[in-house]
Parts: structure tokens; sequence; C-alpha cells
């Protein structure tokens, strides 16, 4: 792959989840992945979408993403990690620097499998500002969303 090629599926990613951040009604959206075709490491989001006034995560590598409790979680799962409090959540618990340098205070989390069922990645949906309830809809943007990044990535139907 180009750099040029990297970049266009970037902005392509990006595209996906600003439609995801209006459904979703949140403050962030997120795709981590493992893909050495664009140099990719789930460590770094390869794509991001914020409302205005909400710190990006671009650039930001501080937590040990595979490390994180919700991350294990996803694995071992394989579906959908919805929690509507942070602060209180059962486990999995969430990374603390989401909350304390990030400000998330809910999130919803879709992972994303290689052919083999390996956690390749994901993608994350934080809200700031406070505890909510995600709606099937919501949820329901999440899974499209999922789809259609998949098949941007050449990933197996999720």
């Amino acid at each position: 792959m180009t750099d040029k090629d990297t970049a266009g599926l970037a902005r392509e990613l990006d595209t996906v989840l600003a439609e995801l951040l209006r459904a979703a009604e949140g403050s962030r959206c997120t795709l981590r992945i493992d893909d050495a075709a664009h140099d990719w490491k789930v460590d770094y989001i390869a794509a991001e979408a914020v409302q205005p006034g909400v710190k990006s995560l671009r650039g930001e590598g501080s937590i040990d993403q595979r490390a994180a409790d919700t991350v294990k979680w996803l694995a071992k799962q394989g579906r959908n990690l919805v929690q509507p409090d942070l602060v209180n959540a059962p486990d999995p618990a969430p990374p603390p620097a989401l909350m304390s340098a990030y400000a998330a205070t809910a999130q919803m989390l879709a992972p994303l499998h290689a052919e083999n069922g390996y956690l390749q990645g994901w993608i994350s949906v934080h809200f700031v500002g406070g505890t909510r309830d995600w709606t099937p809809a919501q949820i329901a943007a999440l899974d499209r969303a999922r789809t259609t990044i998949a098949g941007l990535l050449g990933l197996p139907r999720q």
C-alpha cells in the first residue's frame, strides 16, 4: 500500500466514525486496529471523530490497550461491551486514564475480528459529561459502523 492509499482509507474510516458519532450521540469515536499494511497498531488510533471541545486521542499512546480489562473482555466475549457508567462500571473496569485524562464517562466498544478469530481491533464510542443509557438504535448504529469498517479493512463479516 502507498501512503496515499493509507491516507485515503483513513479518511473513509473517519467519515464512517463521523456518522457513528452523530447516530450514537457520542462525544468521541475511535478505531484501533492492528494492520501491518497500513502501519497501524492498536495503541494508536487509526481513525477518529470528535465533537467540538472534546479532546482528541490522535497520537496518544500512553495506555497499553491490550492490557486493558475492557479489551481482554472483548477478546474473550467477542461481542459489544456497553458501559453506561464508567466510574461505577462492574467488571471489566475501563482504563483509569480514559476517565481521568480523556473525561470519558460512558462508552460502547465493538470488536473487529480477523478470519482466525483474533481480536484485530475495535471501535469505541465515548461519551463525556455524565452517565447515559445507550439506546438500541445507538447500539445498532455501532453494529452498522462495525460492518462497514470491517468491509473497508477486508475483515470477515462481523
